[in-house]
Order: structure tokens, then C-alpha cells, then sequence
């Protein structure tokens, strides 16, 4: 069975959406708080960029700049790639594991309506997995 990014993967979020001129260190917190390893940047509801827990690291930490003076779209993903609601979650884990991404938004045109994450896919190949293997077992016993 194919399962879609919207509904079988992507169930319910909360959906985190800053700004351009939202600095790095109100973003750096939002993530901590909501326990999220990513968060999408939008204009006007359209989404411009995509900043991550490696964009922090990389592009502010290792840097030294000035989180609190310094605004999101210094440090963002511009045009991130994105995947449709509809597309199949293999579709996501091959452009992810391609592009060694972690976190993918899904868009309907140019507005986010969700992110998967690398965790949500792992999820769903667990749970794939302990299904194959039950219903092996289940034939062994019959």
C-alpha cells in the first residue's frame, strides 16, 4: 500500500511559521520549546525558506553571529525543495536520503501546509516492519 505524506504519514502538526525578519535567537527558541528540529519561513503565506537545527549550528553557533540582531532570512534555506500533500513517502525518503536532508516541507502550490521529518518516515518503516514480521509469524503458527 502506498501511504501519502497527507494523512499517513503527516497525521496532525502544529505547523511553526516565522518570518523573514524574525531574528535567529526567537526562532532558536521556538524550536526548544516546541521540541522541533526545524521550522518553515513564509511571505505572505508562501514559503521562502526552511531553518534547521544544522542551520543553526553551522550558519550561527560555529560562527559566532549575533543571534539576537541577526534575522532569519541570513541564515535560512532558500527555496527548499518540497514535495505535494499527495506524494508517496518513498518519494520523501529518496529526495531526503539524496540530499541528506532531515526535514522536508509539503507545500500545496507555494503555501506550507506541513513538514516531514526523517523521524516521522522512520516511524512508518518501523511500524511496516513489525507488521511484515507479525504477519510472518502468524503464517508460521497456522
Amino acid at each position: 500500500m502506498k501511504r501519502k505524506l497527507v494523512p499517513d504519514v503527516v497525521k496532525s502538526q502544529e505547523l511553526i511559521l516565522v518570518t523573514e525578519d524574525t531574528s535567529v535567537l526567537t526562532v532558536s527558541k521556538l524550536m526548544a520549546e516546541k521540541n522541533i528540529g526545524a521550522v518553515l519561513v513564509v511571505n505572505h503565506g508562501d514559503l521562502v525558506g526552511i531553518v534547521t537545527e544544522r542551520d543553526l549550528n553551522n550558519k550561527v553557533l560555529s560562527t559566532q553571529i549575533d543571534a539576537f540582531e541577526t534575522e532569519v532570512s541570513a541564515i535560512m534555506t532558500r527555496n527548499p525543495d518540497t514535495l505535494p500533500p499527495d506524494a508517496d513517502a518513498i518519494e520523501a525518503l529518496t529526495l531526503m536520503q539524496s540530499k541528506h536532508y532531515r526535514h522536508l516541507p509539503i507545500t500545496q502550490g507555494k503555501r506550507a501546509v506541513g513538514i516531514v521529518s526523517i523521524r516521522d518516515l522512520f516511524k512508518l518503516a518501523y511500524e511496516h516492519l513489525v507488521e511484515e514480521v507479525e504477519f510472518r509469524d502468524s503464517l508460521m503458527r497456522t
